[in-house]
């Protein structure tokens, strides 16, 4: 019944959908009003694209044309031991760096750190909740994931393309096969340490087609680094930087405030 209604009323705005579902839900005496996503199952997208668009659920996580699809590396030690603040890790049944209770680590928990099944299943329910899946940006999360053995990371990858391609290749292959697929992978992130990241690690980050690489910087103080354990120099991130940029891949930091030892004037500077 919501669904007529909707095709014959062509809502122009979210607001507009909402009040023929409470409309449609009160004459029909419904139980509940039944969410966007149900709505969605019952509509032919291609045939209402608009209307699929209106009814698309959280609509921020793709409004910049692409999809977001973040995957977890399985639990392991970073190889310069743990940071103070650090809450996970093996010993914590979690990847490093991450409690285990976020989104992505629980999924990646229930996947068992499965690349291949953790994508697919994040695809299915971008399409259930009427998001695009012809873009795709595969966010490679999890720790340190240049530490890893070279064998695991292309294994990682490689099963991440084997969802997009619909089809299993060598990672090589993969890559350029992924040109022409439903599921293109226009952006490739992983996460590394600064001290994790000399020029034949970037070479190899090229052939596994990463485009963007978040550090762990954490502050810009030498001495609070090693009171932490961090295990890092400012002199590091400094030619980890450097290294990334003139291979012409994107950097993004990321950064603690307030850390002991840190104030938020230090922090600015």
């Amino acid at each position: 019944m919501v669904v007529e209604r909707l095709l014959e009323k062509k809502p122009k705005s979210r607001q507009e959908i909402q009040l023929i579902k409470l409309e449609v839900a009160r004459e029909g005496k419904f139980a509940s009003i039944p969410p966007n996503n149900q709505l969605l199952a019952e509509i032919d997208l291609k045939k209402e694209p608009e209307l699929a668009k209106l009814l698309r659920v959280k609509p921020m996580r793709t409004s910049a044309g692409v999809t977001p699809v973040a995957i977890m590396t399985s639990p392991a030690p970073c190889p310069h031991g743990t940071c103070t603040f650090c809450p996970g890790g093996p010993k914590n049944d979690s990847p490093q760096s991450y409690t285990g209770h976020e989104p992505a680590a629980r999924r990646g928990k229930r996947h068992n750190y499965n690349s291949r099944t953790q994508v697919e299943s994040r695809l299915e329910q971008y399409v259930r909740n009427g998001h695009p899946t012809d873009k795709i940006e595969i966010i490679v999360m999890g720790g340190t994931f240049t530490s890893r053995a070279p064998d695991y990371q292309e294994e990682f990858l490689k099963g991440a393309f084997t969802t997009l391609n619909g089809k299993e290749l060598p990672l090589d292959e993969a890559l350029k096969v992924n040109g022409n697929a439903k599921h293109k992978c226009v952006a490739l992130t992983v996460e590394t340490r600064p001290t994790e990241c000399d020029s034949w690690t970037v070479f190899q980050m090229r052939k596994q087609g990463v485009t963007r690489v978040e550090i762990g910087v954490q502050c810009l103080d030498d001495e609070v680094h090693s009171k932490l354990n961090r295990k890092q120099l400012v002199e590091d991130v400094i030619k980890a930087t450097k290294l990334l940029k003139e291979a012409g891949l994107k950097v993004v930091y990321h950064m603690m405030p307030g850390l002991p030892g840190m104030n938020p004037e230090k922090d600015l500077r």
